[in-house]
């Protein structure tokens, strides 16, 4: 459908600019110039008349649906109901939390520790530690005799006169050394009457085993010839 001219001395404008301007109506975003000439365009074009017809129904049923379920439901939001429930439950919640929280750590660690533990046992156990030389047993080819071990025992023994500390360790076949460690005294003067303290110390017999030895017997090969 055409529009019909227009012809007074106002301004014309298009059908997109009309339902533009439509829009801006509806939203109450027109001044005076823009609203005289979209009336004037309506008036003489029947199809933006009908569009403009639309959207003030489609305004009214919007808006008369809005008013409806606002009034009764209540606000989707209830800031002040959201405030008290966060206030009553909110330590409560944190320091369950905070319990899950370090449970979780200090269950992580054990098995962190268990886990670092069990690898330095597999790791000691399957490799040799840097620097430990491992010794080969190597033979011996000297004589063995086995180990001596001592049996000592203390004598008391009465100072003479005459007496000295090399005297008396040749008598009992002991060093001075070890009479002096026995009476516990430093001066090698004797003064006589005085008892000291003899460690007199006998050696079991000592058994030695000599390496077998082998005796390599020549074979002799008797020759005969006959004199031709």
């Amino acid at each position: 459908m055409r529009c019909i001219p227009y012809t007074e001395n106002k301004m014309q404008i298009s059908h997109e600019e009309a339902r533009r301007l439509i829009h801006f109506k509806a939203d109450n975003g027109l001044n005076s110039l823009h609203e005289e000439a979209l009336d004037s365009h309506l008036q003489v074009c029947m199809e933006c008349k009908k569009y403009s017809e639309m959207i003030k129904d489609t305004e009214v049923v919007l808006q008369q649906t809005l008013r409806k379920h606002w009034n009764i439901h209540p606000l989707p939001l209830q800031v002040d109901a959201i405030y008290a429930r966060i206030s009553s439950g909110g330590i409560g919640s944190i320091i369950l939390a905070i319990r899950k929280t370090a449970i979780g750590i200090a269950v992580a660690t054990f098995v962190l520790f268990i886990w670092q533990f069990t690898n330095i046992r597999e790791l000691s156990s399957q490799q040799t530690p840097q620097g430990m030389v491992l010794l080969a047993p190597t033979p011996l080819t000297h004589t063995a005799t086995d180990t001596l071990q001592s049996e000592c025992n203390e004598i008391r023994y009465i100072v003479q006169s005459g007496d000295t500390l090399d005297g008396i360790a040749r008598q009992f076949s002991i060093t001075r050394e070890s009479i002096l460690r026995a009476n516990r005294i430093t001066v090698e003067t004797l003064t006589p009457s005085r008892e000291l303290i003899l460690p007199i110390c006998t050696l079991p017999p000592t058994k030695t085993t000599h390496p077998p030895t082998f005796t390599i017997t020549p074979v002799f090969e008797s020759i005969s010839t006959t004199p031709g």
